[in-house]
This record gives structure tokens, sequence and C-alpha cells, in this order.
């Protein structure tokens, strides 16, 4: 059974990521001749599209999104925090509407297709490169009015509890003078697991948190006080959107 949902969500979600890049191959070509910036931009816009199709289309027979917004419609440039139970937050971070260059580790910049277009699209190697190239990146990002989301656990936690922080994305909040944003996905810790197998299906929650302004992180002491700040403000949040998906979902 596993191998069976496994595939067809895989078979289902390959088949519209074939139809909207042959279908949009024409403009990518011309977003390619233009200058850097401005085709990292165009392409996130793009990739925004791809991921908005994939979860609100191809995996819709499969499980679908509760989306909440609590930002009070607050949407100017800064980092969006997001915690990291799977792979399959990447594209469900499309559900905010927003044009967002990601943090990445260096392997899925290696994926063909995927990984190109996220490399042209100006993501950032949140392994490969040092602080300042990373904070260089995430500058020139946010000056053409688009978002840095990053996963600062580093690695899937597969579970509902988040793994530490890591602090260089807060230094660069810190740094940079903007506000952090805070974004819970629940429900999808094995979806996949580390195998990229599909254990099961059930519909999600994924909550958009009020903003930490400018003034309040620059309250903030040091980086690390940053990180503990935001990591308890979504520890509680993922607490009471598990405790929502177990009663609508009793075993």
């Amino acid at each position: 059974m596993t191998f069976l949902r496994s595939f067809a969500i895989y078979l289902l979600t390959l088949f519209f990521m074939t139809l909207y890049w042959l279908a949009l191959a024409l403009p990518v070509l011309f977003i390619l001749c233009l200058p850097v910036v401005r085709r990292q931009h165009l392409l996130r816009v793009l990739l925004l599209g791809f991921g908005l199709l994939v979860v609100r289309v191809a995996w819709r027979p499969f499980f679908r999104v509760d989306f909440q917004d609590y930002s009070g419609g607050r949407r100017e440039p800064g980092i969006v925090i997001v915690n990291h139970r799977a792979a399959t937050d990447a594209f469900l971070i499309s559900v905010l509407g927003l044009s967002m260059a990601q943090t990445v580790n260096g392997w899925p910049m290696r994926l063909p297709i995927i990984g190109w277009m996220a490399h042209l699209a100006g993501y950032l190697d949140i392994t490969g490169w040092d602080y300042e190239t990373l904070k260089n990146h995430a500058a020139t990002v946010l000056s053409v009015g688009d978002m840095v989301a990053s996963y600062p656990e580093g690695t899937r936690s597969e579970a509902p509890r988040m793994n530490p922080f890591h602090s260089g994305i807060f230094q660069v909040a810190k740094d940079l003078d903007i506000p952090v944003y805070m974004l819970c996905i629940a429900g999808n810790q094995f979806m996949p697991d580390r195998k990229f197998r599909f254990r099961e299906f059930r519909d999600l929650k994924i909550h958009f948190l009020e903003q930490v302004s400018r003034e309040e992180v620059r309250q903030c002491a040091t980086a690390y006080v940053l990180k503990k700040k935001i990591f308890q403000r979504m520890e509680e949040e993922l607490a009471e959107m598990d405790k929502e998906l177990n009663d609508e979902n009793p075993v």
C-alpha cells in the first residue's frame, strides 16, 4: 500500500511538472536572457505558480491544506521561518502566494529540472556559502520585494517536535534590519518520510503568524535571543495545530 500510495502521488506530480514547464518553455527562454536580478525574480514567480499547481491540483486527490493567515496582511520583505517536517514543505509554502527564494542544502540544487531552476532563481545555499555571501544574496532577494524562506532546523524532523534552530539566518535578519515571519506546517511528518515514501495521507494545517517587526528584531540582543523567541512561539502554535488535527482525525 505504501508503494502504491507513493507511486501515485509522484506520478501525478511528475505529470503536472512536465505540463507546467513545457507550457512555459518559451517564457522561460526569454527570462533567461534578462539581467540576473530580474531573471531571478521572474523565475521565483514561476516557481511559486508551480508550487501552487502541485499543492492545489496535483496533490488535491490525496490531501487538502487548511491555510490560515494571522499576519494581519503585513507583507514587507523579510525572512519567513518555516518548520521542517518533510520534503513537501518546499512546495507547501507556496500557499502564502508570495515570491520567495528558499534556503536549501547543497543536494537539492543537484536535482534535475527543479534544482536547475532553483539555482537560476537565486535560491540560497545555506551549507555551501559563507556568512557574508549568504547575507548579500538575501539582501539581493529582498531588494526586489521578494521574501527569503528558511528552515533553520537544518534537516527534516519527521516529528511534531522541532529540532533546535541554527542561528545564521537570524543573524541575517538582525544585520539587514528586516522583519521575521513564522509559517507553521502541521500533519505532514510522514508525507514523505526520509526514504521518500508516503506512509500516510492526511489533511494538513498551515498557519502564517503575526510578524516579528523590525523593532522587535532590534530589541533582541543577539541572534540567539531572536531564534529562541521565534522557536518558542512556533512550538506553541504547532502544539495547538497538532492537537486540532488529532481531534479532527482520531486514531
